[in-house]
């Protein structure tokens, strides 16, 4: 009989959508509140959210930003579809404790990084989707492969910034020299150890 591996744990992130600036500190804060502290030095700037119609309805016309927040801890990989589901009502307290011009005042999509791949949550389906349970799916979102983060087809065009995998990389370069992931396989791009 063969021995299971159970997967490393990753580190579990939160990339924030709003219009409205002020919103990252209230996210922040109940996140920390409900997962745990977070990474200070691993929050990312703000990010300009390219326009779409998929949010434009919900969110409004006006321009939307975005900014990551990654847990302090790591997370087990089979357990985003509980994070997205956690993080669906942390937007519903939001949207409920203001008053605000639009449907949906945030948006908080938590996603997983290891050491080969980007994954997020989605309540979604699609062919590239995988279901994990009550209503929601994953996807793998981006790759790396080669020395770098690589786009799929199905890759949401914020994701295929080349700032964005700028800072991505040394979260993972961070997550290898300090996790108990184990070393990747060897491949094309990672030849076996001496």
């Amino acid at each position: 009989m063969r021995e299971r591996r159970l997967a490393p744990e990753a580190r579990l992130f939160f990339g924030v959508i709003t219009g409205f600036e002020g919103l990252f500190e209230v996210g922040r804060e109940r996140l920390a509140a409900r997962f745990g502290p977070l990474s200070a030095e691993e929050e990312s700037p703000v990010f300009p959210f390219p326009a779409t119609r998929t949010y434009s309805k919900s969110m409004g016309q006006g321009p939307l930003l975005r900014k990551f927040f990654f847990l302090e801890r790591h997370w087990p990989q089979d357990g985003l579809a509980e994070v997205k589901l956690a993080t669906i009502g942390i937007e519903a307290e939001i949207q409920a404790g203001g008053q605000f011009p639009v449907s949906r005042a945030i948006n908080i999509d938590p996603g997983l990084l290891n050491d080969c791949r980007i994954v997020l949550a989605s309540t979604k389906d699609h062919s590239h989707r995988i279901y994990r349970g009550k209503g929601i799916w994953e996807e793998i979102t981006l790759v790396f492969r080669e020395g770098g983060y690589r786009t799929l087809p199905w890759t949401y065009p914020d994701f295929q910034s080349p700032a964005y995998a700028a800072y991505f990389t040394p979260i993972r370069e961070a997550y290898l020299t300090r996790s108990n992931a184990p070393p990747p396989a060897p491949g094309p791009d990672r030849p076996p150890p001496p």
